[in-house]
């Protein structure tokens, strides 16, 4: 099926639904200019971010069992097999009783799911920029050193552990943290002028890209890199995701 008739059937579903009360906590996040950390688009060094609003913590399993309730189209046995990869809410042992902690964050959710999750809260999922602006706000305002940041990345992504740093300045958890979170533009979209190309998977492509040469751009990378690895309809074990609003 083409991308534009699973886009057409995934907005069905959605005005099939109901929008709810925020599910979580939400911690606004101030205005401010944002240096790329790659260079995605060669005529856009820095961009101005609007404030805007995000979920303090990762959308929990119990927050996503009360979705599926309110909206059966998305429960395990209901939804349509093209917007996930088979391993959609894999390991809940009814179409909504998830399996571990309740307020752990969800997992084996595709993108399409997480994004109709956050319309059914009233919002979005992070836009890039969004994200790597809180990230590199996290960092100042915590305090936390180029190095820090880089072992706290490429412990996650070599053990599997949660970052060693928690955010005190904003009150977020689980940032860079317990999951990987999706994003709503994930992939590595290369623009120049009016013509934009898919950056692929290879490291050689989007390397060349970082703004400087140091542990934490290189950091950054990998997790740029990592994201632009899934498909919409990929599930697992260890990505999860949370909403913002305006």
């Amino acid at each position: 099926m083409s991308g534009w008739c699973k886009q057409w059937l995934w907005g069905g579903l959605l005005l099939a639904g109901t929008v709810t009360a925020l599910a979580a906590e939400s911690v606004v996040v101030p205005e401010g200019n944002f240096e790329h950390p790659v260079l995605l688009d060669r005529e856009r060094r820095t961009e101005w971010v609007a404030s805007f609003r995000v979920d303090a913590r990762p959308v929990s399993r119990e927050d996503y069992a009360a979705f599926v309730e309110a909206h059966p189209h998305w429960r395990r046995s209901a939804v349509a097999g093209l917007f996930h990869d088979g391993g959609y809410l894999r390991g809940w042992s009814s179409d909504v009783t998830p399996d571990g902690a309740p307020e752990a964050p969800v997992v084996q959710v595709s993108w399409y799911a997480a994004r109709a999750y956050c319309e059914a809260q009233g919002g979005t999922l992070p836009s890039l920029v969004q994200w790597e602006y809180l990230v590199d706000l996290i960092r100042r305002l915590n305090g936390l050193s180029d190095d820090d940041y880089a072992n706290a990345v490429f412990a996650w992504y070599g053990e599997q552990r949660p970052a060693a740093f928690e955010d005190r300045a904003l009150g977020l958890s689980g940032f860079i943290g317990p999951v990987n979170e999706w994003l709503e533009d994930y992939q590595l979209l290369l623009a120049n002028g009016d013509r934009v190309d898919f950056g692929g998977g290879s490291c050689g492509d989007t390397g060349r890209l970082i703004l400087r040469y140091d542990s934490a751009h290189y950091a950054t990378l990998l997790r740029y890199q990592m994201r632009s690895n899934h498909a919409p309809e990929t599930t697992a074990s260890n990505l999860g995701f949370r909403c913002v609003y305006p």
